[in-house]
């Protein structure tokens, strides 16, 4: 590890942590503002506030680090140029790519941090503070959230309920079953008002069984659906839970629902959205190094740099919201962003070098 690697790394380091202290600060102060009421209404002590937003803490930094990365990149560089170091490096043959590939190192080493906050520390943190904030603080039970309009294949069977429960309970439940070897003709149909889900089967309760080849309706108390598709797995759809999900987790998801028939590009470009936000800490310190070589001007270098965060951002959320339609493929969709604004930073950076 050389000198100039220790010293750059160091430099950039504490500006990044106190970035991170005052960027932590705003965003707790303005969720405080936004909760205080509901904590007040509801007789919260102060521990639960404490123990609340402690959990919140590593996701809050996993959403923020790039965006500070990269305010801590430009300032890092622009002090640089001001005190002349950046010349006296020139003038010793040591290049502004060199300093660049440093800084790339860096952001190699802080989207490590951030996908460790993301993937474990702030998974943990997250999905107990979301339990504090509905069990202790809401005082509703995590286990009444409904999901509607649920489909599914399995074993010849195709199941649709109109409204299903954590807890497997579920209302407007009609299942079609296609004979094997016959891919287009239903042989049965049943209907229930209501259905009780798992992994050892599910149940449908007052159901109609109708024959599609007579007519014939049978009115049954409760049937024996031999499917066993767990209805956790489908709770994993919802945006909520896709942030909580570490990334094998939702990798697992993907395979059981895509197995059993569901749509699953958007959690597919969920996935793919993970590791491209920690990779996005490298596009930064290539984009900052960019920004610096523009114009060295440390207010004008943090305001754009301000606005590449918000385009980065606004592309991210763009991008993810065409994966989930279907619009965009996942790859491209979550890989988008980083590309093309690592496409305005290399060119930028060549150009400066061509230049010099």
């Amino acid at each position: 590890m050389s000198l100039l690697f220790r010293y750059i790394f160091l430099r950039h380091a504490r500006l990044l942590l106190l970035i991170m202290c005052l960027g932590l600060g705003l965003y707790l102060l303005t969720e405080i503002v936004e909760r205080v009421d509901t904590f007040i209404d509801n007789g919260a002590g102060f521990d639960l506030v404490l123990k609340y937003f402690g959990c919140r803490i590593p996701g809050i930094v996993a959403q923020i680090l790039p965006a500070v990365f990269l305010l801590a990149t430009v300032v890092t560089l622009c002090l640089m140029g001001h005190s002349r170091e950046l010349t006296a490096l020139h003038a010793g043959g040591i290049s502004f790519a060199r300093v660049a590939f440093i800084l790339v190192i860096c952001g190699l080493f802080w989207g490590g941090i951030q996908f460790s906050c993301s993937q474990f520390i702030g998974v943990q943190g997250d999905r107990y503070a979301s339990q504090i904030w509905v069990e202790q603080v809401r005082k509703r039970e995590l286990g009444q959230k409904t999901i509607h309009d649920v489909w599914f294949n399995e074993g010849g069977w195709t199941v649709s309920v109109d409204s299903l429960r954590q807890n497997g309970k579920g209302s407007g439940f009609t299942a079609y079953h296609v004979e094997a070897g016959r891919t287009t003709e239903v042989d049965v149909i049943i209907r229930a008002p209501r259905v009780k889900g798992g992994t050892e089967g599910w149940t449908a309760f007052d159901a109609v069984r109708v024959k599609p080849e007579t007519f014939e309706q049978e009115t049954l108390e409760r049937v024996d659906i031999p499917v066993h598709q767990d209805p956790r797995l489908f709770f994993t759809t919802s945006s909520v839970n896709l942030q909580q999900l570490p990334i094998w987790q939702l990798g697992e998801a993907i395979r059981h629902l895509g197995d059993a028939g569901s749509n699953v590009e958007g959690l597919r470009t969920v996935w793919h959205g993970k590791i491209a936000y920690a990779a996005s800490l490298m596009v930064m310190a290539l984009l900052g190094a960019a920004i610096v070589s523009w114009n060295a001007n440390i207010y004008i270098a943090v305001a754009v740099s301000m606005g590449g965060t918000f385009v980065l951002y606004a592309l991210t959320m763009f991008g993810e919201s065409l994966g989930m339609m279907g619009t965009l493929p996942p790859m491209v969709a979550a890989w988008g962003p980083d590309t093309l604004l690592l496409a305005v930073a290399l060119m930028r950076l060549y150009f400066v070098s061509v230049r010099r």
